[in-house]
């Protein structure tokens, strides 16, 4: 799209989202929401096209509905569908009011009446980072920072991406014809794992990076089991993996520690990432609440209109705390940008549930870090050789659903936030 004269995709526009200036934000977001609206038409012909392919699908697989099917296809033995209802009911009950205490933060904070979408970035529920962070120059800064980092968290973990580093598994750098995105994969022949990823100086660039190197320690520590069976975890554990190394390796940012930034930007960094955490499970609840009405009313889900009601009444529910009066059409097509509804129905609880695990092993941490580590590597070690509730376990980890298990992690997680805040 057009924007002042030069072509730039929405990703790079969406960079503009960072300006103090709030009438900028507000014309580069209608520019953005317009151009998505476009293809409005587009995406509902989709729908209606492969929506009732699905359903056959799972009626060919002898399944009462798609639902069902793909349950099997991600292999899922230990939680059902109504497992997930009663996980969205937790978050309800006592994650969105501490999201909706950090929307009142970031309203307080731009000192206005109330928050708008354009005061928002990232899917139009996180608080943007403004000014960003700049922790590198240089990939070769973010790696040589990022090893010195995952030593701190542990030495043979540390060692792990040592190797990695001299066997050339990192292609890190942003460059002209480069595929977009990140993630880790594994060379199953050479028993390496091999991250890639588009790193142009950002805290996110960080992130990935740790994120990264937690699915890899996990294809070093599972790869040592003797058949390929057992190298096959599930997305549940495999972002445990993940996610819990970015919450390990946080007490290590700063550069007194080997890390890229001074206490003050630190402590911002780990603040900005809790407070992700904590705004992720309402919006995760409304992406994963709304496939389950789909397919559990396909009659009415073949209606894009009764599509669009939905999600907006699930917004609605689940994040509260912005105000989208007079942008009713981007709000109610929102599920029109989840690629994960129209590519890979059903793949997003796992990272919720994934999250779960992941801040048990950094409340251990906090209490018992050695311990918290062992934990850790075992849960990894054991591959797909275990259930997910004895996976989870291992890590010193409940495989819960439940607003108690909930309700701790957020408590946690906002006294860490005040806490750090203190840091001057």
């Amino acid at each position: 799209m057009i924007w002042e004269g030069q072509e730039l995709t929405i990703t790079q526009l969406k960079l503009k989202l960072q300006t103090d200036d709030r009438s900028v934000r507000e014309a580069v977001w209608k520019a953005i929401a317009e151009r998505r609206l476009a293809d409005r038409p587009a995406l509902n012909a989709l729908w209606e096209k492969f929506l009732p392919l699905r359903l056959q699908m799972g009626k060919n697989a002898g399944y009462d509905n798609f639902r069902d099917l793909r349950w099997k296809q991600f292999k899922r033995f230990d939680y059902t569908p109504d497992d997930c209802i009663t996980f969205h009911n937790a978050i309800e009950k006592v994650v969105v009011p501490a999201a909706t205490r950090i929307y009142e933060r970031q309203r307080q904070k731009l000192g206005v009446d109330t928050l708008r979408p354009w005061d928002l970035d990232r899917d139009d529920v996180y608080p943007p980072s403004r000014p960003p962070l700049h922790p590198f120059e240089t990939v070769e800064e973010l790696v040589s920072k990022a090893d010195a980092i995952l030593h701190k968290v542990d030495p043979e973990l540390g060692d792990y991406f040592s190797i990695m580093r001299k066997e050339g598994l990192l292609d890190l750098d942003n460059r002209k014809g480069k595929a977009p995105g990140g993630y880790q994969s594994s060379l199953v022949q050479s028993r390496r794992p091999f991250i890639f990823m588009n790193a142009v100086g950002t805290q996110d660039d960080v992130q990935t990076l740790l994120h990264e190197a937690g699915h890899a320690f996990h294809l070093f520590e599972s790869i040592k089991l003797p058949y390929s069976q057992q190298w096959e975890y599930t997305s549940e554990i495999a972002e445990v993996a993940s996610m819990s190394m970015e919450l390990l390796a946080a007490p290590y940012l700063a550069a007194s520690e080997g890390g890229y930034y001074t206490p003050q930007e630190a402590a911002r960094a780990e603040i900005e990432h809790l407070e992700q955490n904590i705004l992720f499970w309402p919006f995760m609840a409304v992406v994963d609440a709304f496939q389950h009405w789909v397919y559990s009313n396909p009659q009415d889900a073949a209606s894009t209109d009764k599509c669009d009601a939905k999600w907006g009444e699930l917004w609605a529910r689940f994040i509260p705390g912005v105000d989208w009066s007079g942008l009713e059409d981007s709000r109610v097509t929102g599920w029109h940008r989840k690629l994960h509804i129209f590519q890979i129905p059903f793949y997003y609880v796992d990272y919720g549930l994934a999250q779960i695990g992941a801040m048990q092993v950094w409340r251990n941490s906090l209490q018992d870090k050695a311990k918290a580590i062992r934990d850790y590597r075992s849960a990894l070690a054991l591959g797909d050789t275990r259930p997910l509730p004895e996976l989870f376990a291992a890590a010193g980890a409940k495989f819960s659903f439940d607003a108690g298990t909930l309700g701790e992690l957020v408590a946690l997680s906002e006294k860490r936030i005040h806490e750090l805040e203190q840091v001057k």
